[in-house]
């Protein structure tokens, strides 16, 4: 579900700061080491922006609600157009649940940031971590829709507002974007369901949009079950411990 997601995509986003800053040699300030979570958790919610009635639809309601219908519809085509053995398929966890996906995404971000437009970074920046805000401060949105997590959203941008470009590189933006997609996938590809990852490029089980699953068939949980609650604290214990190995070996420094 859209929470644990969020949660995943934070942990990797922590995961990339500390793995630079121990690759460089050169420590990363926990500002940015926050910015990078926030970026990348958005960005694992962003694939299930092919679900009209999902947890990314409902962030700017009839807004995204209508980008999520045009996503659906347009990820449903592009199954069928590229060979989903001739089944009728619905546009949810197909193109957006991909590998291709994650890729041509992360390049369109690396050239809409190395545009050098100081609105364009922050606008992607705002965007993700508001998508990220909507999946993961659940009090909130139910008290007050989605007004909590713009609100949240614009005071986080305002925080950050002046440093943003130079925390956030076109290779940083980038990575992050891509990760948080494959990020999603991993997640996806541990349900019933599973994901067609390689899909239209690699067939799996003679399918070109056949499902790619990471566990044995009795593993495999059920999205919003027990396993979802599971996954969700292994998530945000992951999350912790990344931050405290970071900051204990000066990875991560105020």
């Amino acid at each position: 579900m859209g929470p644990t997601h969020a949660m995943s995509g934070a942990a990797a986003g922590a995961a990339i700061a500390v793995f630079t800053a121990q690759a460089s040699g050169t420590p990363v300030d926990a500002t940015s080491a926050l910015v990078l979570s926030g970026v990348t958790a958005g960005a694992a919610v962003l694939p299930d922006l092919d679900h009209p009635s999902g947890t990314a639809a409902r962030t700017l309601g009839p807004v995204s609600r209508l980008v999520a219908v045009v996503v659906n519809r347009t990820s449903s085509m592009v199954a069928e157009a590229t060979g989903a053995r001739g089944r009728r398929v619905g546009g949810h966890r197909t193109l957006t649940h991909t590998v291709v996906f994650a890729v041509l995404l992360a390049v369109a971000t690396w050239w809409a940031v190395d545009l050098g437009d100081r609105r364009v970074t922050v606008g992607i920046f705002a965007a993700l971590v508001l998508l990220a805000l909507h999946s993961l401060v659940r009090p909130v949105v139910r008290r007050w829709g989605s007004l909590g997590s713009v609100v949240l959203a614009v005071g986080l941008t305002l925080l950050v507002l002046r440093d943003l470009p130079e925390m956030v590189s076109p290779a940083v933006m980038a990575t992050a974007v891509g990760v948080g997609c494959l990020v999603h996938c991993a997640g996806d590809a541990v349900t019933r369901s599973g994901v067609p990852l390689f899909a239209p490029l690699v067939p799996v089980g003679g399918d070109r949009w056949g499902s790619v699953h990471l566990l044995p068939k009795p593993l495999r949980i059920r999205a919003a079950g027990v396993g979802d609650t599971v996954a969700m604290a292994v998530c945000t214990a992951a999350l912790v411990g990344v931050c405290v190995v970071g900051w204990d070996h000066g990875l991560i420094v105020a």
